[in-house]
């Protein structure tokens, strides 16, 4: 397989909009008087903001366990929090189903833990067994992905405009791949994409 790249960095526009109830939570951690970072100031709550922000990009433990008990409560995971094994399986998975899509390449976990084998050289049963739990996690959520793309309507009716492309398989990858969702601004970028793909002159 190939190497594995790195993730393309982030801006805090990106932030997850979290729940109400998981704002409350941090602002009741905040305004506990038992917590102490040295820029709270309760007169002057405005000074926490910069200071928060820091201690979240800079890994702080005390604040990362409050924003690891948001995602919880919201059901998402920070990919910082992904041990190295789980980022693999992952990538290889995304890769694997490329060659799916591609070619009709057949995803089984023993290729898997082979690939594994290669980089672990302390390889041993609770490795395979975690890699076993990723494998099965991110296949079944895959899955289901590439599902959702051939029952939606929206797409359905693209690929009878273009039967020429593959129509299908091209958004599952955008899916397996994290680039695109089932969700309207997506699919309209996706025609557009489709569209700039056919000749100006037809």
């Amino acid at each position: 397989m190939p190497r594995i790249k790195s993730k393309e960095k982030s801006s805090l526009l990106d932030i997850y909009p979290y729940s109400k109830d998981a704002f409350r939570y941090l602002y009741d951690k905040l305004t506990d008087k038992d917590f102490k970072r040295p820029y709270i100031y309760y007169d002057k709550a405005i000074n926490a903001v910069p200071g928060i922000i820091w201690d979240i990009t800079q890994g702080e433990p005390e604040i990362t366990e409050i924003i690891s008990t948001m995602d919880k409560m919201v059901g998402i995971r920070s990919e910082k929090t992904k041990s190295r094994l789980e980022k693999i399986v992952d990538t290889w998975l995304k890769k694997a189903y490329y060659l799916k899509l591609k070619k009709g390449y057949v995803i089984h976990r023993s290729f898997l833990l082979k690939f594994v084998k290669t980089i672990y050289q302390n390889y041993d049963e609770n490795i395979k067994r975690a890699a076993i739990y990723h494998f099965d996690k991110y296949n079944d959520k895959n899955k289901k992905k590439i599902k959702r793309v051939y029952e939606n309507i929206r797409l359905n009716n693209l690929q009878e405009r273009y039967p020429e492309f593959n129509i299908f398989d091209a958004y599952a990858y955008a899916l397996v791949t994290e680039k695109f969702k089932i969700k309207e601004d997506d699919l309209i970028e996706f025609e557009n994409i489709v569209a700039l793909l056919k000749s100006p002159n037809e």
